[in-house]
């Protein structure tokens, strides 16, 4: 009997919490953990940025699916890159378009979770 009231209040409890995690995308560990690391880095190594650049990785998370992610931040740090192989990430409208994309969801997500941008 007891544990047929712990299966009710277990769905009942994931039922509750299911829009929200729904309403995610599922990044993996590495990916968060890579992002937060670079983060921090760019902005001294300070430890409150642990929280500041997790806070941002969520943010980003919540618009961009991991995939879109993956391909929008490699567009945005190649496009930086000096030479003619790099070209394709600067000159292409598509890819320009995704840089932009992908640097205002940053801007916003800095913005709420109160990094300053470098």
């Amino acid at each position: 009997m007891k544990f047929h009231r712990f299966q009710i209040a277990a769905a009942a409890i994931a039922t509750l919490l299911a829009p929200g995690i729904a309403s995610a995308h599922d990044y993996s560990t590495q990916t968060r953990v890579e992002f937060v690391l670079e983060c921090m880095k760019t902005h001294g190594g300070a430890y409150e940025y642990l929280y500041k650049c997790s806070c941002l990785i969520d943010e980003v998370a919540q618009k961009l699916s991991h995939d879109d992610f993956i391909d929008m931040s490699s567009i945005a740090r190649y496009s930086q890159m000096s030479g003619e192989r790099t070209g394709v990430f600067r000159d292409s409208d598509e890819m320009k378009d995704a840089r932009k994309t992908y640097l205002g969801i940053i801007k916003q997500g800095e913005k709420a979770c109160f990094i300053n941008s470098k």
